[in-house]
């Protein structure tokens, strides 16, 4: 028995269906459908009777409810005294991050956030989305800001919808076509993916799977593949090699450093990576890890047309 099963069956008591109380815990209806289950396994007895419009407790869950609704007050109860007697300055606030390049948008809103809890311990480490999501998940890191990419003219797909976070759109930043100055597309002003089927691409390496993914789909929806001719283990090193005419790259802005060498072309419906500011969805937020969305919720600029902003 844990404090989220709890939190379950009073949600449900409350709302009268699986549906509405998932909707209102932030979770999936199978998630929620799942901690009951194993709840009433725990306990060798139905605590609810399904029907086909709403869910009512047994006698035996009237009860269970009953001791249920005063574990999570006196759980609450608990939450809320730590949070009297730990400030959020006197915290540890561990931010993982993907590689915003030279220009590190982040910088600035972490060095603004200190300015108003000066005692605070910041550590900012980079990775790739994928692993910097399971250190979130195992509680090794706070607040990370990952990347998912889509068409500027399709579905966006984030963070958002999936119900073990709160997350916020930090940036969206279009992706380019980098070639070298001497590149015979160097002086198109717009291309197609299409035009870049003969191309031989520099990547980084599979580790920024997200990356990866998004430009299979997006080459094998226009009918060709990504012909990869050297994967680099960092952007640097990306940069560097078109520059030397070993081949091209499909780059957010962010990350190309001021070149004489390197020429920009923007793309038709071009990829857009979303950079997101991802938390755990938890009840009870611990107050340096709400202090800092908090603030990073009320310094970004007004969502531009399109994008949701989550709230908390």
């Amino acid at each position: 028995m844990d404090m989220e099963q709890l939190q379950c069956i009073l949600a449900i008591q409350e709302h009268k269906t699986f549906l509405d109380a998932a909707e209102a815990l932030h979770r999936s209806q199978s998630s929620v459908s799942k901690s009951v289950q194993r709840l009433e396994q725990e306990l060798g007895a139905p605590i609810f009777r399904r029907t086909t419009r709403r869910v009512e407790p047994t006698p035996l869950g009237e009860e269970i409810l009953a001791y249920a609704a005063r574990m999570v007050a006196c759980y609450e109860g608990m939450l809320h005294c730590a949070e009297q007697h730990i400030s959020a300055d006197t915290s540890h606030l561990r931010i993982g991050s993907i590689y915003f390049g030279l220009n590190n948008r982040l910088v600035p809103y972490v060095a603004n956030f200190l300015k108003l809890h000066p005692t605070m311990q910041v550590t900012i480490d980079e990775s790739t989305t994928t692993p910097l999501l399971r250190q979130l998940e195992k509680h090794e890191l706070d607040v990370v800001f990952v990347s998912s990419m889509y068409l500027q003219n399709g579905p966006k797909e984030n963070y958002q919808t999936d119900p073990r976070y709160l997350s916020l759109s930090f940036s969206v930043d279009p992706y380019y076509v980098v070639v070298s100055r001497t590149h015979p597309l160097a002086g198109r002003r717009l291309l197609r993916y299409e035009d870049l089927a003969e191309e031989s691409f520099i990547t980084t390496d599979r580790t920024m799977d997200v990356y990866h993914k998004a430009m299979e789909k997006v080459f094998h929806a226009c009918g060709a593949s990504m012909k990869i001719a050297m994967q680099c283990t960092n952007i640097r090193s990306v940069l560097h090699m078109v520059s030397q005419n070993v081949g091209i790259a499909i780059l957010s802005k962010l990350v190309v450093e001021d070149s004489d060498d390197l020429v920009l072309i923007p793309l038709e419906n071009p990829m857009l990576r979303d950079t997101q500011m991802v938390i755990l969805n938890q009840r009870v937020l611990p107050p340096h890890i709400k202090s800092f969305y908090h603030f990073i919720k009320t310094q970004l600029p007004p969502p531009e047309s399109g994008l949701p902003a989550a709230g908390l």
